[in-house]
């Protein structure tokens, strides 16, 4: 599978309106990294307290990954084939957060051995797969909070350490539920501290910015003044995480053809790479010609 993207299929896809893409009148896809990476910065800085991650399904242009490496990101993948990806760019695998849904033991083992160590379990049996994990491995419970105290027992007994948990929430979810998903989580914390001698360091959001194509200033102080208030990351010193994806990457992103220049989303452009478009990075203030000619920045994932 491509690791541009979350959604074409291994042998490419066709564009939009139906037309496959290829040969010599296939549209570029331009990309700007100085944008890109002011948003990040934007939203990281929109959320005290929160250790935001880039994750990599939303658009894994190496270019793009590195840039926001370079800049302090932290990553979450929700494939392996954005672990991939990830190595390609030599970034920090204990920067990784390993949040593949229903991950088989052999993609986590995989994980580890890329160095990675910190990863999501949503499924209290899949804890049998980490006892024997390198040293300093730990996991996220996305569970239910009494299912989360049941498998934090449980791992205690195993000798793996829980990080904390992570939320299940979806993209998009409104701030009432949020909020009483953060209480539960409070809560799970002194319940799983109760039961295994020692308060979990991390809560991870989940999937709530992720997949989201534009996140409003408002919402985003909505949700850091609900973490502060529930978590109280400065007092009980929790590290809080956040996925960002399409947020980063859905403005900074055009596709420019013989008669046309437009913006797409990061699925589109994914579509269109997958397929063999030629890629033009561009910096910030810097105009893309109608038709670039082929240059030393260009990526596809032919190569």
């Amino acid at each position: 599978m491509s690791t541009a993207t979350r959604t074409a299929a291994p042998n490419g896809a066709a564009d939009p309106n139906g037309t496959v893409v290829g040969g010599s009148s296939s549209p570029v896809v331009v990309i700007d990294l100085d944008r890109a990476g002011r948003r990040f910065r934007e939203l990281r800085e929109a959320l005290p307290w929160v250790d935001a991650r880039y994750e990599v399904t939303a658009l894994a242009h190496p270019r793009l990954l590195a840039g926001l490496a370079a800049d302090g990101a932290g990553f979450s993948v929700a494939s392996d084939a954005g672990l991939d990806a990830l190595r390609r760019v030599d970034a920090d695998p204990r920067r990784v957060l390993h949040a593949v849904p229903g991950a088989r033991w052999q993609e986590r083992r995989r994980a580890w051995d890329a160095g990675v160590r910190l990863f999501v379990v949503d499924d209290g049996a899949a804890l049998d797969a980490f006892v024997g994990a390198p040293p300093e491995t730990a996991v996220l419970l996305r569970l239910a909070p009494a299912d989360a105290v049941r498998a934090a027992r449980r791992a205690h007994d195993l000798g793996i350490r829980v990080a904390g948990v992570s939320l299940r929430l979806p993209a998009g979810s409104p701030a009432s539920r949020v909020a009483a998903e953060l209480r539960d989580a409070s809560t799970a914390h002194t319940a799983i501290a109760t039961a295994t001698g020692r308060r979990p360091g991390m809560l991870d959001l989940g999937e709530i910015l992720a997949s989201r194509a534009s996140v409003r200033a408002a919402e985003v102080a909505e949700l850091a003044r609900s973490v502060r208030s529930l978590v109280a990351p400065a007092t009980f010193g929790t590290v809080v995480t956040a996925s960002l994806g399409r947020a980063v990457v859905s403005d900074c992103i055009s596709i420019v053809s013989e008669t046309d220049e437009r913006y797409a989303d990061p699925a589109t452009a994914s579509g269109y790479i997958d397929a063999g478009a030629e890629v033009v990075i561009v910096r910030a203030r810097t105009r893309a010609p109608r038709r670039p000619a082929r240059a030393r920045t260009t990526w596809s994932p032919a190569g």
